[in-house]
């Protein structure tokens, strides 16, 4: 029974031999910032969270670490294999996700979805009314 004239329906796929897999592997330069180079040694364990994201994190130890995703002009030599990215990280204090996002709002800082910078701010327009507000000292 024909789905569509030219199309018909498959009801069992073939052997699997018949198709191949190609693994691909991307090396990332992480940049620690100002983090002590003995410390990283020293870390029994680590975590990378929300590698693809616009700011990923890195845990050492109880040492939490936000970074962002930065393109290179050139290369960086990595055991013989090449990189066209680095993630730089910066230390960071975790709260709780209602002050985190009150702090966000007051900031108004925009990341850009696809490359994980920061968008432009946008621009106010002018208004021919001014208002005068005291300053308070």
């Amino acid at each position: 029974m024909a789905l569509c004239p030219g199309y018909h329906q498959v009801t069992q796929f073939g052997p699997d031999g018949g198709y191949e897999e190609e693994e691909e592997i991307t090396y990332i330069a992480l940049e620690l910032g100002n983090v002590e180079p003995s410390f990283i040694p020293n870390c029994d364990s680590y975590h990378l969270v929300g590698l693809d994201t616009g700011t990923p994190f890195l845990q050492l130890t109880g040492t939490v670490l936000e970074g962002r995703h930065e393109v290179l002009l050139g290369t960086e030599l990595l055991f013989s294999e090449s990189t066209r990215q680095r993630i730089c990280f910066r230390e960071v204090r975790l709260e709780e996700k209602g002050k985190a996002k009150a702090k966000a709002d007051a900031c108004q800082l925009v990341l850009d979805r696809i490359t994980g910078k920061l968008a432009p701010l946008r621009r106010r327009h002018r208004t021919r009314k001014m208002e005068v507000v005291p300053e308070d000292y």
